[in-house]
Formats: structure tokens, sequence, C-alpha cells
């Protein structure tokens, strides 16, 4: 379950400090660096923005449903749109398809030592990927080989569509959930006395908890399959639970309530699970900014439970109708009209 065009590496622009630009002047010779760093200046930006100011999930599409072919039971991704964690866009089309017994033969060492496990979870997601394409002619020295004759001149954006025993990591789309749950528990009216924003904000603060790993979420429970295992490590969480009981927001400062939510979540909690912006330190500073780990190419599109069963020494899937799609965790981005449409609409309970 891949696009159709074969995969190759491209020229690392990750050496290249993205908050820097060519400053072009009359009589400068540009080379192959210098081209690069460009495309990594303007390339790293788009994803920036992108990343910080619209965030990752899907955008359009990517509908995830099983069938039967004529192969035997399938999975079918639709055409769609999405943006993965670092800020990369990636458009799948036309729509995908995988034969589950085909994969499960290709991936038959993942269930050595395993009797019968009537259950395997998986994770499908969904990869940025790029591939070089269009070859032309390139000068060279004379008795060269075939494959030196030409090069690529063209990096094409393409993906990948992967079945994973664990899913990548979206520690801001849990937290964010988490956020909006956090705030919609506090109670608005019903008679004083209210708490004050100061209230608010030092509640929510003291709501952020580290956990070490194995995590009690959906998408990192222990799983009927045995092959399946917990990430482990630390994260990040907002309130297990309610947040107060003593909080209680006035219906007139709703807005101030929920502006300071906000404030806090952008500029002390978002930090522990964003990477901060791209490149180097600035012009005072030549050393690069090693603040954040750069941030994962791949989303989750949905867990997928395959009955499986062993046969004649081979795994096969017992019944394409059995097989359960949960996408509940799967990141969604609302347009920006949609989001106004809501906004206009919603009201708070009061």
């Amino acid at each position: 379950m891949t696009s159709s065009a074969a995969f190759a590496s491209t020229a690392d622009v990750k050496s290249f400090d993205v908050s820097k630009h060519v400053n072009y002047t009359l009589g400068m010779v540009l080379g192959v660096d210098d081209f690069q760093q460009e495309f990594a200046y303007l390339a790293g930006r788009t994803r920036w923005l992108a990343r910080d100011a619209i965030g990752y999930g899907t955008l359009c599409g990517l509908a995830v449903s099983a069938d039967t072919g004529t192969k035997g039971p399938r999975l079918l991704v639709t055409a769609g749109t999405a943006i993965v964690p670092s800020g990369q866009l990636v458009c799948v089309k036309p729509a995908q398809c995988a034969y589950l017994n085909d994969w499960l033969a290709a991936n038959a060492t993942l269930l050595d030592g395993v009797s019968s496990p009537s259950s395997l979870s998986l994770d499908l997601v969904l990869c940025y990927r790029d591939c070089l394409v269009d070859p032309v002619a390139i000068p060279g020295e004379p008795c060269r080989q075939a494959s030196d004759l030409t090069s690529p001149s063209r990096i094409a954006d393409s993906f990948s569509l992967e079945l994973r025993q664990t899913p990548p990591p979206q520690p801001e789309e849990r937290l964010i959930r988490e956020l909006v749950d956090w705030i919609r528990h506090i109670p608005v009216g019903g008679g004083g006395p209210f708490s004050t924003i100061q209230d608010v904000e030092d509640a929510l603060r003291a709501s952020v908890q580290t956990i070490t790993s194995p995590l009690s979420s959906p998408l990192s429970s222990p799983l009927s399959s045995p092959l399946s295992s917990p990430p482990s490590g630390d994260s990040i969480h907002i309130g297990f639970g309610s947040p107060p009981a003593s909080l209680r927001i006035d219906p007139a400062r709703f807005g101030d309530a929920i502006g300071a939510a906000f404030r806090i979540w952008t500029t002390e909690i978002r930090p522990k699970v964003h990477p901060i912006c791209p490149g180097g330190c600035g012009c005072c500073n030549s050393q690069a900014n090693a603040t954040a780990d750069e941030p994962v190419d791949c989303l989750l599109l949905a867990r997928v439970d395959v009955p499986v069963v062993k046969f004649a020494n081979e795994w096969r899937v017992t019944d394409a109708g059995s097989v359960v799609i949960d996408d509940s965790r799967r990141p969604i981005l609302l347009s920006t009209q949609l989001q106004q449409e809501w906004l206009q609409w919603c009201r708070p309970e009061v």
C-alpha cells in the first residue's frame, strides 16, 4: 500500500540551516549548495507555518474501510490530503488498497513464535515520502556506466501507507484533546462564589503531569495481540479527571477564563510537546537549535484489529467482515470556514 513511484533519497536538506536564505549580490557565483540552501529555507518555513499555525491531521478524505476483493480481504483508503506532524502536506491520489493476506505473508517473521492469536492489532499510518524523477543527460567523463549518464532533474512529493505494530508519536494531538476536555468540565454559572482568572490559570498549571510509560491511553494500552506492546518513556498529560471542584466560572467572564486557559496552553504547556522554530539561534549565535527533536513525517489514520488464524503453516485473515477499524484517535483538521461557522453558532451553556 504505497504510491506507485519508486522511492529514493533526496538531498539532505537537514544539513542546512532553514533559518537562512541566500543573500545574492551581483557577481556572486551560485552553486549547488546555494540552491539547496534556498530550497531548505523556503520549504522549512512552509512546514513551520503549517505545524505551528495549523497543526496536523487529516484535511480531506482518507476514509478507511475493509472489504473482500479478488485476492481476499483488503483495506481501502480513499483519496485525500493531510498534514503530517513535520508540517509536510501529503496528497493520496488515487485511492489505495492493500490485501491483508499478502501483508501477512510478507511479514510472516513478525508472527514467529506465536501460536494462535485471535486478533492482530495494527496501526494504519500515512507517511510523507519523496522520489527522484525525470532523468536528464548530464556531462561527465567518457567510458561511464549507463547509470552515470543521467541524473534525476526533479523531486516529486509522494507518500506511503503502512501497517505498523505501534502508532507514530502524536503527543500534541492527545494533549489538545485533554485540554478541551479539562475546560469542558469547568462549571459555568449556577451562582457564586466564582473563581478568579488567576484561579483558572493556577488550576491548569497544576493539572499538567509527567507520566512514565507504559501509557494508559487508548493508542498504547495493552492489546489483545501478543505482538503489540506499549511504547515507553515519559509523556505529558493534562488532568486525569475533572478540574478542581472549587472552580466555577462567572458567565460574564467566560471569555476571559477561556482566554487565560489558551494563554497558559500556548506559552507554557504546548512547548513541552511541540518543536520550537527550526534552524539556528539567530545572528548572535552560530550554534544549531537542539531544543526539540524533528517531528515525524507520519500520521495515524486508524487502528485496525484483524482476525487471523494459522492455516497450513500460513497466517490468514478469517473474515473481512470481522475486521474492526477504529479511527477515533485520528487527528482531524477542520477548515477555517467550518470553524468560523461553528463559532458563530456555538454558545456556552450557563
